[in-house]
């Protein structure tokens, strides 16, 4: 049972540190009045609370959505047109790409919305209404005992939930905050008629590649842009050619004035996931044991990647959103625990809970409430210490292959079968069929098979002795027919297996019994792999964050209780948060500083010709060469690329709108500095930097490379 606690204060900033800067914190847009709103005007901010949220009137949050669950985006035209990361377009731009038609690779700019580009399964979200519900909660709570309590909270978010969506149109969640300790109701409108309207080459939009992703100074061209569409009455509605561009409530006019060092700027978004408030134990587990797992396990990965898409421009395509992903999160984690090491993260925290036991120990009450909690947090990470490495190797390794994903569709269809439903058996047996083909028709195999091959390696060497994988290799599919040997094994799966092999499908398919599926060897590694996860990982998981979301509740009540003259924030859960600071240079760790601006003659600097990384169009390199930048110039005639500011972000922030003191679009949030990994964990003023694309380099691309003056007659420019 969670113990529930109400704060009627925020998080500024953990009790860690002494200073707590003002540009620290993912706040909620509906407190900002309270907590934020005096020092944002200091800062620079002109605009009232209400012009930032409001449910009652228009303001700044109608302009922001949620792109597909992982990015943010915002609207800057009156017809539903949004701009957001080029990355965070990725997907969408390669499910329209092919090698004829290599829109990664060329660019591409509907000239009108005819030719806009649907895009199946991507959809926005916008923010109707936020609200603290988590008196409810504590009622609930107060009226169960510890048998009952989970149960009936999970019916009161579940009522509560349905009453705020009576008339069906909306979605809406209740998310936890503090550890479990508040709650808040989220009111959704989501659309799903969203179609692709432009984007720069990768060479622009991608240009620095893995090189200069994290890193400063950036030159990246990182946007794209999309269209919103609904139906005659302005609501969500599946694509239909005669649906209409959205009006929105709101759009962002774009400032072309310019920026200094010092401006105002807030960044609104839904940031992914942050960890500002774990243990000592808990960060000693992150750097010592998941970290370096992760690390090792995904540069095998993308090794492998890089090495048979090289050879394959079709591979490319296919799984370029794949590898940019595995790319920034591999180097994510390499710069976190560098980070982790060098600041002494997991000793600062010690020195701290030892003032928070000394605090604890004073009381009578606080000893009765606390006094164990952190002995239990060193049993609980005594118990599941092994568990925990485990979960990353399943995670990351053994469900690496593709196989693993078509074969999971032949183990559902395996359930199926040993029913009595045969209008579930055919509708399943259809699903399998249908993504073995697809696969098939991927050609991905030598890829696949090393990965494949990689993942048996894990099962055999890295997981722990007590928790092994034993049904795969006592198989005689593979002690007896491979002979034991991973090599002939996954040669026999990458031959033989109907998940493969499109004659040995064929044959599957005339006669889809058990015993076929019995002597398939791909599924006998998916059976097993899902076996295993639910037999040794997946309750012993369960139990495991059950125990931690306790013990973290625990510890949150009892960091806000010692510290009760502090105002706190909640840690990013993916839902709208406002982040403010102003346009700030840094020196780097090594005790570099780094400007504030990059500019264009900067990219040619960097240009290699045939470069992958470092690339340009020869167009680009003509406009820059001779200085055609139109009106898109600084005041001394330079082009503006990219700018740094110290805004709080994270993941999930990709595509936020970079908005200065009078609510105008100046940039698009795309990255954070390489001093900013450790920023999920732990907050450093002097040298954590968002990294943003001028807004005017994304209008001087779309005008004078691409040539789309219609995209520019249809924005609100302010010069």
């Amino acid at each position: 049972m969670k113990v529930l606690l109400i704060f009627s204060f925020l998080f500024i900033a953990s009790p860690l540190f002494a200073y707590s800067p003002p540009d620290e914190g993912m706040w909620l847009p509906m407190l900002i009045k309270d907590y934020n709103y005096e020092e944002m005007k200091r800062l620079g901010c002109k605009l009232t609370p209400e012009q930032i949220y409001s449910v009652n009137e228009t303001s700044l949050k109608d302009a922001i959505v949620q792109l597909g669950g992982f990015c943010t985006a915002e609207v800057i035209s009156d017809q539903g047109l949004i701009i957001t990361n080029h990355h965070c377009a990725f997907d969408a731009i390669a499910s329209q790409s092919s090698e004829a038609h290599n829109y990664l690779k060329d660019g591409f700019w509907a000239q009108n919305k005819s030719e806009e580009l649907s895009i199946d399964g991507l959809s926005v979200t916008f923010l109707v209404r936020m609200e603290d519900v988590s008196d409810r909660i504590v009622e609930v709570q107060s009226a169960n005992d510890e048998s009952t309590v989970d149960m009936a909270v999970m019916e009161e978010i579940e009522t509560i939930e349905t009453e705020s969506n009576a008339e069906g149109r909306y979605v809406t969640e209740v998310k936890e905050m503090f550890n479990g300790n508040a709650h808040y109701l989220f009111v959704y409108e989501v659309f799903t008629d969203i179609r692709l309207v432009g984007a720069p080459p990768s060479s622009i939009g991608k240009f620095g590649g893995d090189t200069d992703n994290w890193m400063w100074p950036r030159h990246t061209g990182d946007f794209s842009l999309l269209r919103i569409y609904s139906d005659e009455n302005n609501s969500p509605v599946s694509f239909s050619k005669s649906n209409k561009p959205l009006k929105p409530k709101h759009f962002l006019p774009i400032s072309a004035k310019g920026l200094n060092e010092g401006d105002f700027t807030m960044v609104m978004g839904y940031p992914g996931s942050t960890d500002r408030y774990l243990t000592s134990q808990e960060l000693n587990n992150l750097q010592n044991v998941e970290s370096s797992l992760i690390i090792d396990i995904l540069a095998k990965r993308m090794n492998i990647m890089n090495d048979e898409m090289s050879k394959s421009e079709s591979l490319s395509i296919e799984y370029a959103s794949s590898r940019a992903s595995l790319s920034n999160t591999l180097k994510y984690y390499q710069g976190q625990l560098r980070g982790l090491k060098k600041f002494g993260l997991i000793e600062k925290k010690q020195l701290y809970e030892k003032s928070l036991t000394k605090w604890i120990d004073a009381d009578v009450e606080r000893k009765e409430k606390y006094g164990t909690l952190f002995s239990d947090f060193t049993a609980h990470f005594a118990k599941y210490s092994s568990l925990s490495k485990d979960v990353m190797v399943v995670n990351m390794a053994l469900f690496a292959p593709d196989l693993v994903n078509v074969g999971i569709s032949g183990y559902r269809f395996e359930r199926a079968l040993s029913s009595d439903d045969e209008s579930r058996i055919q509708a399943s047996l259809d699903i399998l069929e249908e993504e073995v083909r697809a696969y098939i028709a991927k050609g991905a195999f030598e890829m696949d098979s090393r990965l494949f091959m990689m993942a048996l390696e894990a099962v055999e060497n890295d997981l722990s002795a007590d928790r092994q994988m034993t049904d795969l290799f006592d198989n005689p599919l593979f002690s007896k027919k491979a002979k034991g040997s991973k090599e002939k094994f996954t040669e026999m799966v990458f031959k033989k297996s109907f998940l493969t092999n499109e004659k040995a499908l064929n044959k599957f398919l005339k006669k889809p019994t058990q015993k076929a599926l019995d002597k398939d060897p791909g599924m006998l590694y998916v059976n097993s792999l899902i076996g295993y996860y639910r037999q040794k990982i997946l309750m012993d998981q369960s139990l495991m964050s059950l125990e931690s979301e306790n013990l973290r509740s625990l510890y949150t009540q009892a960091i806000h209780e010692k510290e009760a003259d502090k105002t706190f924030y909640p840690d990013a859960n993916f839902t709208m948060r406002v982040t403010y600071g102003t346009i700030k240079n840094y020196d780097s760790w090594e005790g570099k500083t780094y400007e504030t601006f990059t500019y264009g003659n900067e990219i040619l600097d960097k240009y290699k010709a045939g470069d992958k990384e470092f690339d340009v169009p020869e167009k680009l390199r003509t406009l820059l060469s001779t200085k055609d930048f139109g009106d898109y110039a600084t005041a001394d005639g330079k082009l503006p690329v990219c700018f740094l500011h110290n805004t709080d972000i994270t993941g999930g922030n990709s595509g936020s709108p970079v908005i200065n003191g009078d609510g105008h679009l100046i940039g698009v949030a795309f990255d954070g500095n390489w001093e900013s990994m450790t920023s999920d964990l732990f907050w450093q003023d002097d040298y954590v930097r968002t990294i943003s694309v001028d807004i005017r380099y994304v209008l001087f691309i779309i005008d004078k490379f691409a040539g789309a003056t219609h995209i520019i007659d249809e924005l609100e420019i302010v010069r």
